[in-house]
C-alpha cells in the first residue's frame, strides 16, 4: 500500500478528475450496474466516444453540462466525459420540482442537458418543459439506458451559441458545481475543483478502502447532484483503484443484499440510512463479514446503531466535512471506541487545512466552542457569478467559514456542537443541539432525535425535542430524569414531540428544517 504522501502527491499530479480512469488497470472491475459490469478499459473508451462527442457538438471547456438521473452508470460516463473535454459537470435530482430544476439552470447556465427518460413510472421530459416555460432553457436530450445514451451522444445537432463571457480563472478550475442542500437558506451552486476532489478522494481510499492487492467495491446510491456521491462513493473507490455499484434508490433491504452480491468492502452512507438498515429484518450481521470498513458521514450516528454495525466485524469510522469542503475532511481513527464514534467526527487530517477558530479570529484551545474553518486546495473555488456570496463565505484572511460548532477535546478528537444557525440561545445561555440528543439517544426507548429551538415568550427560544419512539408507553417524566441526570436545567426540552418517521432530504440526512417547522404541530408526551 503506498504511503499517503506517495498517494496524494501522485493525485495531486492530476489536472482533472477523469483522469483517475486512465490510472485505473485496464482488466480491473470499474463499474457495475443491475447485472452489467464494465473493467476500466471498456469504460475508459465510452468516455472518449461521449467527450468526442461533446466536443463535436460544441461543448467547450468551462461550459456547463447538466444531468437528471438515479445514479447509473450514465452519471459516471457524463462526469468523467465532461471533465476530459475541460466542461464542468451539473448533477440534477429526479426529486426535483420544475421550480428547482429551473432555478439551477438559471444560476449555472448549462449548454446542455441530458436526462433519464423515465424512472419507477414518473416521466422527466414535461420536468424541463415546465421549466422552460419560466425561463430561456437549453437543448434537452433524452435517454434510457448507457446504449442510448451514447447514441443521442452521437446524434447531438450543433449546439446553439455560448453567450459570450470573460475568461473564469475559479471556473477552469472546477469539476463540478454542486448546489448546497439548502437547510439553511436558498441553496448555491459551489464550485468543486478538481484539486479538491481528487485530495479529498486520496485521502479517503487510504483512511477506508483496503490494503493492496484488494480494491476498494463501493455502492454508490445518493443523489448525482450531491459531493457525497461525487466525492465519496465515485471518485474515493476510482482513486485507488477500485469499483463503483450503481443503486438506483435506497432502501434497506435492496442496499444489505447488494452488499452481499455484489462483495461491497466499504460501505458509506448517512446515518438514517444505516438506522434503516440496522433494523431491517433482513440485517445479518454474519452475512456481512467481508466488510472492511463501514463509515458514517452526514451526522451523529446512534450508540444502538454503532453496536449493531459493530457487530459485522469491519472497521467503523465517523466523517466530517461539507459541500464546499470536497466533502470529509476529518475522520476518525482507526479502531475508535464506541463513544468517540458516537459522539465525535474524528480529527482533522493532517493534509487538510482545519482549524476551529473563536469570533475574533484566533484558534480556539482544547475545550472552547468555536467555528469549524478550511483553507487550501480542499476548499471549494467559490460559488458560481456569485461574487457577493463567495466573499460573505471566507474570513478577509481567506478561511472559509463551515458554519458547524465545534471544540477539541483533550485527547485530540473533535466534538460538532451544531450549526451557527441552529443553536439554541435560550434565557441568555447558549444550547448546542447535538449535546441534548446525544443524552436522549441514550435513552433505551428513544429512537432517533431531533433537538429545535422554539420561540418562548419567557426565554426567547426554548428547547424541545422530536423524537421517534421505539417504547410508545414512554412517559415524559422518564424522558425528563434522564435529561435531568446529565444536563443543566436550561438544556432539558421543555417538551418531547414524537413523530413517527423522520421527513429525509434527497442525501439521506435528516431533515431538521423541515422537523422544527413541523414540531410545534405534534403531539408531546404527557
Amino acid at each position: 500500500m503506498p504511503t499517503t504522501d506517495t498517494l496524494v502527491d501522485s493525485l495531486s499530479s492530476l489536472q482533472r478528475i477523469d483522469q483517475v480512469l486512465q490510472r485505473g488497470d485496464p482488466r480491473a472491475p470499474c463499474a457495475s450496474f443491475e447485472g452489467r459490469h464494465w473493467t476500466y478499459g471498456a469504460f475508459n473508451a465510452l468516455v472518449d466516444t461521449a467527450a468526442q462527442a461533446l466536443a463535436a457538438a460544441g461543448l467547450r471547456a468551462g461550459d456547463r453540462l447538466a444531468l437528471l438521473s438515479t445514479p447509473r452508470p450514465e452519471y459516471l460516463l457524463l462526469l468523467m466525459a465532461a471533465s476530459r473535454i475541460g466542461a464542468v459537470y451539473l448533477g440534477l435530482n429526479p426529486r426535483h420540482t420544475a421550480a428547482e430544476i429551473a432555478q439551477a439552470l438559471r444560476r449555472a447556465r448549462p449548454r446542455l442537458v441530458l436526462t433519464l427518460r423515465r424512472f419507477e413510472g414518473q416521466e422527466f421530459l414535461p420536468l424541463f418543459h415546465l421549466a422552460a416555460a419560466q425561463q430561456p432553457a437549453p437543448p434537452v436530450c433524452a435517454f434510457d439506458d448507457l446504449d442510448s445514451c451514447l447514441v443521442a451522444l452521437g446524434s447531438l445537432p450543433t449546439l446553439p451559441p455560448a453567450a459570450p463571457s470573460t475568461p473564469d480563472a475559479a471556473l477552469a478550475r472546477t469539476a463540478a458545481i454542486v448546489f448546497t442542500s439548502g437547510t439553511t437558506g436558498q441553496p448555491k451552486p459551489a464550485m468543486l475543483t478538481h484539486a479538491g476532489l481528487l485530495l479529498a478522494a486520496a485521502v479517503q481510499h487510504l483512511r477506508l478502502n483496503p490494503p493492496a492487492p484488494a480494491r476498494a467495491r463501493l455502492l454508490c446510491h445518493l443523489p448525482i447532484n450531491h459531493v457525497g456521491c461525487l466525492m465519496n462513493l465515485t471518485l474515493g473507490a476510482l482513486a485507488g483503484g477500485g469499483s463503483v455499484v450503481f443503486q438506483q434508490r435506497f432502501s434497506a433491504a435492496h442496499t444489505l443484499q447488494l452488499l452481499v452480491d455484489e462483495g461491497i468492502n466499504c460501505w458509506l452512507q448517512a446515518p438514517a440510512m444505516f438506522h434503516a438498515c440496522v433494523d431491517h429484518p433482513d440485517f445479518n450481521p454474519r452475512a456481512l463479514s467481508h466488510l472492511h470498513s463501514v463509515c458514517i458521514g452526514g451526522g451523529a450516528p446512534s450508540a444502538r446503531v454503532i453496536q449493531a454495525l459493530r457487530s459485522t466485524g469491519a472497521g467503523l469510522f465517523v466523517e466530517y466535512g461539507q459541500t464546499e469542503t470536497c466533502s470529509s475532511g476529518a475522520y476518525s481513527d482507526p479502531g475508535a471506541s464506541d463513544e468517540v464514534l458516537t459522539h465525535c467526527v474524528g480529527r482533522f487530517d493532517p493534509h487538510f487545512d482545519l482549524r476551529i477558530a473563536h469570533p475574533d479570529g484566533r484558534t480556539c484551545a482544547d475545550g472552547e466552542v468555536g467555528e469549524i474553518q478550511a483553507r487550501g486546495a480542499l476548499v471549494f473555488a467559490g460559488y458560481f457569478d456569485d461574487a457577493d456570496a463567495t466573499r460573505a463565505a471566507f474570513t478577509p484572511d481567506g478561511w472559509l467559514h463551515t458554519g458547524d460548532l465545534a471544540e477539541r477535546r483533550a485527547d485530540g478528537c473533535i466534538l460538532l456542537r451544531g450549526r451557527l444557525k441552529e443553536m439554541i440561545k435560550s434565557g441568555g445561555y447558549n444550547v448546542y443541539p447535538r449535546e441534548v440528543e446525544l443524552v436522549l439517544e441514550g435513552h433505551p426507548a428513544v429512537g432517533q432525535v431531533v433537538v429545535v429551538g422554539l420561540p418562548d415568550d419567557r426565554y426567547g427560544e426554548a428547547v424541545h425535542a422530536v423524537l421517534t419512539l421505539r417504547a410508545p408507553a414512554t412517559r415524559r417524566s422518564d424522558l425528563l430524569d434522564c435529561c435531568r441526570a446529565s444536563l443543566a436545567n436550561y438544556k432539558v426540552p421543555k417538551s418531547f414531540r414524537v413523530i413517527d418517521s423522520f421527513a429525509l432530504l434527497p442525501n439521506g440526512k435528516i431533515d431538521r428544517v423541515g422537523t422544527r417547522a413541523a414540531a410545534s404541530s405534534l403531539p408531546a408526551l404527557d
